[in-house]
């Protein structure tokens, strides 16, 4: 879920400079009037959604003597993390900067992701409601309750009731069905008046009707003769143009005729210019030709003059491999004395790399030892294994110093934490002197309580004491009288010796007697009970007044804050307990991976004996270091095989120097007659000879190529003769010539064609332009003489235009007399106004109807709202009502119809809502509205503010809603706006936020 972490205003109202940080899951801000609670919610929604425009009716809230406006707000957004939302003055609605705890930073985008697209509006409809709603429900009376009740529960706004009533006061004052006044009713009454007295109108215009069809018909023949006169307008216009193109179209025609005359046959194109060439040509080709047999026999005679001594050039590879390597003698020699060098050199280096080794090797033995690419892996491997554990060694060291001292510093940290600690003692005495503070009112009332009953009993027994004196007063009368009769009944017995009534008598007196007795009793007692009850009552009041006494001079905020303190610093101790015990954990682990690298670094110790004894090596003296050895001795290895070939080279060497030395001698011997030459004197004399013989066996073969590049053109210039000669035959057998004469004949007359055919493309190039076309042509070249149609189409024209005037003349004299109708009479006038009628009507229809079709599609959202999405959000209202009216209250159900609620309470009774009494009515919209804000929840996790909402609950209501708000701010971020001082005894200290008028304010 979002939340709100962190509020910085800059300069917004008269806050200047104001931090409130941090912001909990729930938080009561508290202050005066004026003491900034509107400014803050203002805030923060000009911040998160915008500054309000200039023009708005919102309040901007710009600073009068800050010259900065805006602010910051940090929140957590569950997807993106912790951001920084920063807006101050700008565009209209302020320039906004969003920086992300990743590095990324964006602007109102960025924002608008993060918020969801949620718009300004909609928000404060959901999230952030006020005293307002409240007041609205004070203002209004019957259906319009229920229905305003129902927009909060769509909306969370008085848009919905607003809007359908805005509809319906539009709708009505265009139409009524039943009424008069309405604009739409007017005018169709006026309609039907008007109606009426056209009809009347046209009885006595009969004669008109007849009229308006031959006008009619009138302006059908004028359009029939118009449109006449226009084909021969244009008739006319291609006339005139044929008689302009009328000779080219004959000189066309004509070239047309001579080419058709023409010889159809064949002749080749640019036939006389290939026939020319091909001549010339074959004239060159018989001339190069005579010449190239005379160059042969000359090259021919020289021939025979420049054979060369083929035994010797037989040789010349024999020879050239010989004196090529001349120059390689001497390096051969220096070849051999560096061999030797470097011999001795590997010899010597052998014995360093042993004596290095502290071994023995020789050729023999060097052989055995396994040096391959699985041994190298196995001694790289024990290498880096050695490196990583020495590595590790190292780091681990350094993370048993680092724990050992994380240990110790939170160990003394848990110490210093603990000595700040409260008692046990002292702790169970604050709690109890806590609960002793807040029961203080309780005390105090029951005390007031307990002396209004001493009072009352005090006044009762006083009372009671006066009505018992006349009760008594009047019961002694009463018993004195009935004691009278029944001494007179006895002495009336006795004296006429009626015993029944003596007897009479005397159980009168028994009676009366017992009733005296009883009397007095139960008077005694009820005046004892009386007493024993003031007796407990002031010895009440006594202890009363003991605990007042002792609790008078505690303060109920200093003792939670050193409680709230207490239980923080216990927390924080129970957090360091666990983190000692975490960093316990780490240290044992710590150790237990020195004894894991122990173990492995034992492990290594074997790996590298076993595997110096396969290299034939041991640690006698000092720690080998494997790779190194490993190279050593695959050097000392390289060095033997190095030592093998230097000895084969120095051989072959040897043996190669050797062989230059005698083939030289016995090839001097065999061409030189001379076999006591050096191997280098012997080597240029036989380079001079043999180049002697190749410079003649290279004039020799030069003569040989000469005459067959000769013979090979020769025959080319035979092939090409005969080519040239029979595609000259081939040209005239095209033009079917019989000689060369003909030809040229047949090549003359073709040219005059082409010319012909160029003319005649000319011309239909210019007739296309003009726009004459091959149907055209015909039409030109049928003989028949276009100043003869010229004239006849005139003359069709004409007659056309004088037919047009007659009816245009009779068209003058129909509109004569149907306006001699029109001015005669009304009928126009009325038809006119009863046409204007009729769309004025239309016109306003439509707007009525535009108001209707909205109505009737809020209507049907309105259905749809209640079928898909309000059952959720009753359902959840239905329980905060319950909870917010103890159970009293239990259902909210939609209307059948129409936008209102029906509230159901627990005895099945079911209320409108003008029918709730004030109070009932605010707990339900605040149901709705809280659960509006709990239903959006999965899609807009978002803060529910709230301004002022409960002021008018009693105590027990207000109770319920503060608990139920603490139940929701595990879901939404809950901040609640109060000026009244008598809430806050519902809030704890930590859960307020005290707004304080100060330029700087950090909470």
């Amino acid at each position: 879920m979002m939340k709100l972490i962190e509020l910085h205003v800059y300069g917004y109202g008269k806050l200047e400079d104001y931090v409130i940080n941090p912001l909990d899951q729930f938080d009561v801000f508290y202050g005066e009037n004026e003491a900034g609670k509107s400014t803050i919610m203002s805030f923060i929604h000009s911040i998160l959604f915008g500054f309000p425009a200039k023009q708005s009716a919102e309040v901007r809230y710009e600073p009068k003597n800050n010259p900065k406006y805006g602010g910051k707000i940090k929140a957590f957004f569950p997807d993106r993390g912790v951001a920084v939302i920063e807006r101050v003055k700008g565009k209209a609605s302020g320039d906004v900067t969003v920086s992300l705890e990743d590095g990324t930073i964006g602007g109102e985008e960025l924002l608008k992701d993060l918020l969801k697209r949620m718009d300004k509006g909609i928000f404060q409809a959901i999230f952030s409601f006020n005293v307002h709603g409240l007041q609205n429900i004070h203002a209004l009376k019957g259906e319009d309750l229920g229905r305003y009740l129902f927009s909060a529960g769509t909306f969370g706004t008085d848009k919905l009731f607003h809007t359908e009533g805005f509809l319906l006061k539009e709708m009505e004052q265009r139409f009524k069905p039943s009424g008069r006044k309405p604009l739409l009713n007017e005018k169709m009454k006026e309609l039907k008046d008007v109606q009426a007295s056209l009809k009347k109108a046209e009885q006595h215009n009969d004669q008109y009707s007849n009229w308006v069809s031959e006008k009619e018909e009138i302006e059908a023949a004028i359009d029939r003769f118009e449109r006449e006169i226009q084909r021969l307008e244009q008739s006319g216009v291609k006339l005139r143009e044929y008689k302009r193109n009328e000779r080219l179209v004959l000189e066309a025609a004509s070239l047309e005729r001579k080419i058709n005359e023409q010889d159809k046959s064949f002749f080749p194109e640019d036939g006389l210019n290939r026939f020319e060439r091909l001549d010339e040509q074959l004239k060159n080709t018989q001339a190069r030709k005579l010449a190239l047999e005379e160059k042969q026999d000359y090259y021919e005679t020289e021939l025979q003059k420049s054979i060369p001594d083929f035994e010797l050039l037989e040789t010349e590879t024999e020879l050239e491999a010989r004196t090529k390597n001349l120059p390689l003698y001497d390096q051969l020699k220096q070849e051999k004395r560096l061999l030797e060098s470097k011999l001795e050199e590997i010899i010597e280096e052998i014995s360093l790399l042993n004596d290095q080794l502290y071994t023995n090797f020789n050729e023999e033995n060097i052989q055995g030892i396994n040096t391959s690419i699985f041994i190298k892996e196995q001694v790289e491997d024990i290498q880096q294994t050695q490196q990583r554990l020495t590595d590790k060694k190292h780091r681990l060291e350094a993370d048993f110093e680092e724990e050992k001292r994380g240990l110790a510093e939170l160990e003394a940290n848990a110490e210093r934490l603990k000595s700040r600690l409260l008692g046990e003692d002292q702790r169970k005495q604050l709690m109890i002197e806590l609960d002793q503070l807040e029961n203080t009112e309780r005390i105090q009332s029951e005390w007031r309580y307990v002396k209004d009953q001493i009072e009352a009993v005090k006044s009762s027994k006083a009372a009671e004491k006066i009505k018992s004196k006349k009760q008594k007063m009047k019961d002694r009368q009463q018993t004195l009288l009935l004691g009278g009769i029944f001494l007179i009944v006895l002495f009336w017995g006795v004296v006429n010796s009626t015993w029944l009534l003596a007897a009479v008598g005397i159980a009168g007196l028994i009676f009366l007697a017992v009733g005296l007795f009883k009397s007095a009793g139960h008077s005694e007692s009820e005046l004892s009970a009386e007493a024993q009850i003031l007796t407990k009552l002031m010895e009440r009041e006594r202890e009363l007044k003991e605990s007042l006494s002792i609790h008078s001079g505690g303060n109920v905020f200093s003792t939670k804050s050193l409680l709230a303190k207490d239980e923080e610093a216990r927390q924080q101790h129970r957090e360091l307990i666990v983190k000692i015990e975490q960093q316990h954990h780490r240290f044992e682990k710590v150790v237990q991976q020195f004894e894991e690298w122990e173990s492995e670094y034992g492990n290594l110790k074997q790996k590298k004996a076993e595997l110096l004894g396969q290299l034939g090596l041991s640690e006698k003296q000092e720690p080998i270091k494997l790779l190194d050895a490993y190279h050593l001795l695959e050097k000392q290895k390289q060095n033997f095989r190095e030592k093998k070939r230097t000895e084969d080279s120095l051989k072959t060497v040897t043996a190669s120097i050797r062989d230059m030395e005698d083939s030289l001698k016995m090839l001097a011997h065999r061409f030189l007659q001379n076999g006591n030459f050096t191997p280098v004197e012997a080597a240029g004399s036989l380079k001079r000879a043999l180049r002697e013989a190749m410079e003649q066996q290279a004039k020799h073969r030069n003569m040989i190529s000469k005459l067959d590049e000769l013979g090979e053109e020769l025959a080319s210039l035979q092939k090409e003769e005969l080519v040239l000669s029979e595609e000259r035959a081939g040209l005239m057998a095209k033009a079917d010539a019989d000689n060369e004469d003909q030809f040229r004949l047949k090549a003359k007359n073709t040219e005059q064609v082409k010319g012909w055919s160029a003319r005649l493309q000319d011309i239909n190039h210019q007739l296309y332009a003009s726009g004459i076309t091959d149907e055209d042509r015909q039409k030109i070249l049928t003989g028949i003489s276009l100043e003869e149609q010229i004239e006849e189409n005139g003359a069709k024209l004409e007659a056309c235009k004088r037919d047009l005037n007659r009816q245009f003349d009779r068209m003058a004299e129909v509109k004569q007399k149907m306006n001699m109708i029109e001015e005669g009479g009304i009928y126009s006038e009325l038809l006119h106004k009863y046409r204007q009628l009729q769309h004025e009507f239309a016109e306003d229809a439509k707007e009525w109807a535009k108001y209707a079709i909205a109505r009737d599609m809020l209507s049907k959202t309105i259905g749809q709202y209640k079928d898909e999405r309000m059952p959720k959000m009753l359902t959840m209202a239905e329980n905060i009502l319950s909870i917010l009216t103890d159970g009293s209250y239990i259902k909210i159900i939609p209307q059948a119809s129409g936008s209102g609620f029906l509230i159901e309470r627990k005895d099945h009774v079911l209320f409108e809502a003008n029918e709730l009494s004030q109070a009932t009515a605010e707990q339900v919209y605040v149901s709705i509205r809280l659960a509006l804000a709990a239903v959006h929840h999965d899609r807009y996790p978002f803060p529910i503010i709230i301004d002022d909402s409960f002021v008018n609950f009693d105590h027990l209501r207000t109770a319920r809603i503060v608990q139920l708000l603490r139940e929701m701010s595990s879901k939404n971020q809950i901040l609640i706006f109060t000026c009244h001082r008598h809430l806050l005894d519902y809030f704890s200290e930590k859960e307020i936020v005290h707004l304080q008028e100060k330029s700087t304010n950090i909470v």
